[in-house]
């Protein structure tokens, strides 16, 4: 189980640094209709953003290993630290972190470490047809639809939080999926995992999970969408583990605390989320409001940039022949 948690771990730091290089790689791109995969053909034009892949790429194999050594219930909320390390490299380009984004990034982490220190250690079992898929895969539709309804209806920093859970919801279906990977493997070989359901299934959530991510990097600022996905994927990830590998919950007293640690995770999410709306809505502006990099729409304000996050700009842009 040490070397799943350590695996972990290093696996958020990746995705937290490639939430943050894709937020700003998505952001030098003209806006699209949400869901539409012309975003990622923009996107793929910017080097910070290819920058992002190559650390997500990292942290999704360090990921498919660690969920193949450790249960769901450990591995999916260890992930979580990723919204740590995003804060700082915010900073770094040029977009400041206030006093309430820190205090939400520690009750985030803080309920999520409460929630992880009461969960029993429990042996998975792995799900034998497709029956036992069901009931998981019900859950994640009613939370992914209902995140995705959110997302369209709404037009403030809602839509961005109602992305990113979307997001969540798919990559923690696509870490359960992967985590059946190994026991196909190790009984029919390469062969039965390249005809298995499972193995498709948790690829087009994979590229179902990025087009979302990028829908909500530019739905608005990064905090809210990045939270969103950082709390909605351990739960639904904890409830993968117990309705379909049979992964139990804290009982008596330690369910209290369990209970309470969640309460905490959420009272994060939303100061860290609501924060980032009033902020923005205060201000009437938005690195969002731009139509295409360098051009400001009316009433639209920058604020300086530091001579690192110019660099950073300058080394994202695709040089022209010529």
């Amino acid at each position: 189980m040490t070397f799943a948690v350590v695996l972990s771990l290093v696996a958020a730091v990746c995705f937290g640094t490639a939430s943050v290089l894709q937020h700003h790689g998505a952001n030098q791109v003209r806006r699209r209709f949400p869901l539409n995969p012309g975003l990622l053909i923009d996107v793929a034009r910017q080097r910070l953003w290819l920058l992002g892949i190559v650390a997500e790429v990292a942290g999704v194999a360090l990921h498919m290993v660690a969920v193949n050594f450790g249960a769901l219930s450990v591995v999916q909320p260890l992930l979580t630290v990723g919204l740590v390390v995003a804060l700082p490299l915010q900073a770094v380009l040029g977009h400041p972190v206030s006093r309430r984004a820190l205090l939400a990034a520690v009750l985030t982490i803080s309920g999520l470490a409460v929630f992880l220190a009461v969960q029993p250690t429990v042996e998975s079992r792995d799900p034998q047809s497709i029956m036992d898929w069901l009931p998981g895969l019900l859950l994640v539709a009613i939370v992914a639809v209902a995140a995705l309804s959110v997302a369209f209806v709404r037009r403030d920093g809602t839509r961005a939080l109602g992305f990113g859970a979307a997001a969540g919801t798919v990559f923690a279906l696509s870490a359960a999926l992967v985590k059946t990977w190994g026991e196909i493997l190790g009984e029919g070989g390469l062969p039965a995992l390249a005809t298995s359901w499972e193995l498709w299934t948790a690829l087009g959530c994979g590229l179902l999970g990025a087009l979302l991510s990028q829908a909500a990097f530019q739905a608005g600022p990064l905090g809210g969408p990045l939270a969103a996905m950082m709390v909605i994927d351990p739960v639904i990830g904890v409830s993968l583990g117990a309705i379909v590998f049979g992964e139990s919950f804290a009982a008596g007293p330690m369910a209290v605390a369990q209970a309470a640690g969640l309460t905490l995770t959420l009272a994060g999410v939303w100061l860290l989320g609501t924060g980032e709306a009033a902020a923005t809505d205060a201000s009437g502006e938005s690195a969002h409001s731009r139509d295409l990099p360098g051009r400001e729409l009316p009433g639209s304000r920058e604020s300086p940039k530091s001579p690192v996050q110019q660099n950073l700009e300058r080394a994202s842009q695709p040089k022209l022949p010529g």
